[in-house]
């Protein structure tokens, strides 16, 4: 996924210290070269890449300057290739003119693989590090104490298994010179390197800052998880390439691919997979969770690969052919979507192909090198701006992201006109729900009466109303109208409008029932009412009539009722009436299904057996009891006790 930058590197190396080598130039044919005088030096360098001699192993004694290294191998050091595993060192022996100037050395090689020791003694400015501290090679600029004309430099290097599995360098090349040209030259090299490194820093901290906002919408739309699967995918995308990018510059170490870049791979690749469903309003099906797990098997590939087990090109091969599905897939999906109606997944059609298509493009390239095939090395190029360098998918990621960002203030711009609209209907919903119930209630002659309403969350349509009629008796009315919202609501009313009018008429229950459904059926207004009519005497004579609603209770026992269909549903509907008769003392309680359908956190239902229980119960116990087993519904109960 990653690409190589060290080719890079060797040409800004090379093209930093060719202006300054024009002074002086290393023609070694002996372990000893002559350098100019103090008087002859202004800003004067030379690069020190021949005579080097090298070997294997590790001994400390191979430092001093007396030490005999004819036997070793001569080497040049910016011709080494790729890093050799384990110990190595590297011994060059200068001769300085008497009068040399202050001198410092300039090496261009893996920040904490290697130690220079100058004389004997080791430099303070370099040293061996952790492999997971170890970064690519950089400038490091050393000060040379040679008072005499002798001077013995002597390398010890231990190259990680990073190195040699990535096909790094050790060095690029060292270079001797005046404080100032060297000050110059470091100076030429950071620059370099930070150039390729800026436009990686500044696009992935974009994306990464994207996530952020992501998040940000999610929190004010939290109906809408694609916000939060984006969020992910953004952040966690731009932080992986923005370390990928940063080691490459030698900002950070190598183990920032290793330890947290690769593995954010298969990370935002099951976050974008969990994006796209989100944003199509889709459910993952179970073969994308299988695909999702097995995105997180090569996990453990990357610590083969580090330890060297594994070559870098198969690592490279196996996570190319890993993430390709969702650069084919997902668009392919979006695109069926697209064609069943879903205008906004063609939206991201074009856009989902542009991170995981150019990622393995640039495996390609990468793999390429490594192999030695050329054929296909471009993939791997970096697209030049002004001294600047582009990495391939780091282009794929701006334009994705610009293309998302435009596609999200859509989708964001019209959700939050939904929710306007929503909050509002719900808003003059909930009013109007407050005139389904009477805000006090009036006394009945011979009873003690008690209700209990309960909204839902969303809002219902069940009503209450209490007419008390010219004769002393009372006509108590429960209804339950199908749906939610704003339509339930405003059904509701109707309907309460409609019993004021049929109560003033003094009909009987069945009569006041059949006016009622066929007032429904004529508004058109769909849905339907379950309800029950009362009429009560102050003798204790009741007359019931029952819409499809719940069946009251009389002191703990349901009071059978003859089956009916709600109102609204047919013009010809027929109710019957039946008498009661309700004695001191007796109980009666009618209630919707609020209660009956109350369910808790496993699904369990309230059920018609605890409603039974506690139907003797105040209204305010029953449907307490209701709301806190789980309330779904509306909760309404109303209980009448005769004195």
């Amino acid at each position: 996924m990653r690409k190589l930058l060290f080719p890079v590197l060797l040409c800004l190396a090379s093209g930093i210290a060719a202006p300054f080598s024009s002074h002086a130039s290393a023609q070694q044919q002996t372990e000893t070269i002559p350098l100019v005088d103090r008087a002859h030096a202004q800003e004067w360098s030379t690069d020190i890449n021949e005579g080097w001699r090298s070997q294997p192993g590790d001994n400390l004694a191979w430092a001093q300057p007396g030490f005999d290294d004819s036997a070793w191998q001569p080497v040049e050091l910016d011709d080494l290739g790729i890093a050799q595993p384990g110990w190595r060192w590297f011994r060059l022996h200068l001769h300085l003119h008497e009068d040399h100037p202050d001198l410092t050395l300039l090496v261009l090689g893996g920040e904490g693989a290697y130690e220079l020791y100058v004389n004997g003694a080791r430099a303070p400015e370099t040293r061996l590090l952790s492999p997971f501290a170890v970064s690519r090679p950089t400038e490091r600029a050393v000060s040379i104490a040679a008072p005499g004309t002798d001077l013995v430099l002597a390398m010890r290097t231990h190259a990680p298994t990073a190195y040699v599995n990535w096909h790094l360098p050790i060095f690029l090349g060292v270079t001797l010179g005046t404080p100032a040209a060297i000050d110059n030259a470091r100076e030429a090299f950071q620059s370099g390197r930070m150039n390729a490194a800026l436009p990686v820093i500044v696009i992935n901290l974009l994306l990464m800052l994207s996530g952020l906002a992501a998040f940000g919408l999610y929190r004010s739309q939290l109906t809408h998880p694609e916000y939060f699967w984006l969020g992910i995918y953004l952040f966690a995308m731009g932080l992986s390439d923005m370390l990928w990018g940063c080691q490459v510059a030698g900002v950070a170490p190598l183990a920032g691919n290793f330890v947290v870049a690769d593995p954010l791979i298969y990370i935002f690749t099951i976050a974008q997979i969990q994006f796209t469903f989100s944003f199509g309003g889709r459910r993952v099906g179970r073969a994308w969770r299988v695909y999702q797990a097995v995105l997180l098997a090569p996990l453990a590939l990357i610590w083969f690969t580090w330890h060297n087990l594994i070559p870098s090109h198969v690592y490279l091969f196996i996570e190319a052919l890993i993430v390709i599905p969702v650069a084919l897939l997902l668009p392919i999906l979006l695109f069926v979507w697209y064609r069943r109606g879903n205008r906004e997944a063609g939206w991201l059609v074009l856009p989902s192909l542009l991170p995981a298509a150019t990622v393995t493009l640039g495996n390609l390239g990468s793999i390429s090198i490594f192999l030695g095939w050329h054929s296909l090395d471009f993939f791997d190029n970096t697209i030049p701006i002004g001294h600047a360098q582009l990495q391939v998918d780091d282009a794929g990621n701006l334009l994705y992201l610009f293309a998302i960002a435009i596609v999200m203030f859509f989708r964001f711009t019209r959700v939050s006109r939904e929710q306007a609209r929503a909050s509002a209907e719900l808003e003059a919903a909930r009013e109007i729900q407050q005139q389904l119930v009477p805000h006090a209630l009036p006394r009945i002659a011979g009873f003690s009466l008690q209700a209990a309403f309960l909204p839902a969350q969303e809002v219902g349509g069940d009503f209450y109303q209490i007419f008390p009629q010219t004769d002393g008796s009372t006509l108590i009315v429960v209804g339950d109208v199908s749906g939610k919202g704003l339509k339930a609501a405003m059904t509701g009313t109707l309907a309460i409008g409609a019993l004021r009018t049929l109560a003033a008429a003094r009909l009987g229950p069945a009569a006041i029932l059949a006016q009622l459904n066929s007032q429904m059926v004529d508004s058109g207004n769909g849905g339907f009412i379950t309800c029950l009519c009362l009429h009560l005497r102050a003798n204790g004579s009741a007359v019931i009539a029952n819409a499809g609603h719940l069946a009251p209770y009389r002191n703990g026992e349901e009071i059978p009722s003859e089956p009916a269909l709600p109102l609204g549903l047919a013009p010809d509907a027929a109710y019957a009436e039946f008498a009661l008769q309700l004695d001191s003392g007796d109980a009666l309680t009618l209630l919707s299904d609020g209660v009956v359908e109350a369910t808790n956190a496993t699904g369990e239902l309230f059920g018609f057996e605890r409603t039974r229980q506690l139907s003797t119960q105040s209204a305010d116990r029953i449907a307490a009891a209701a709301c806190q087993f789980g309330q779904e519904d509306d909760i309404t109960v109303l209980t009448l006790q005769r004195d």
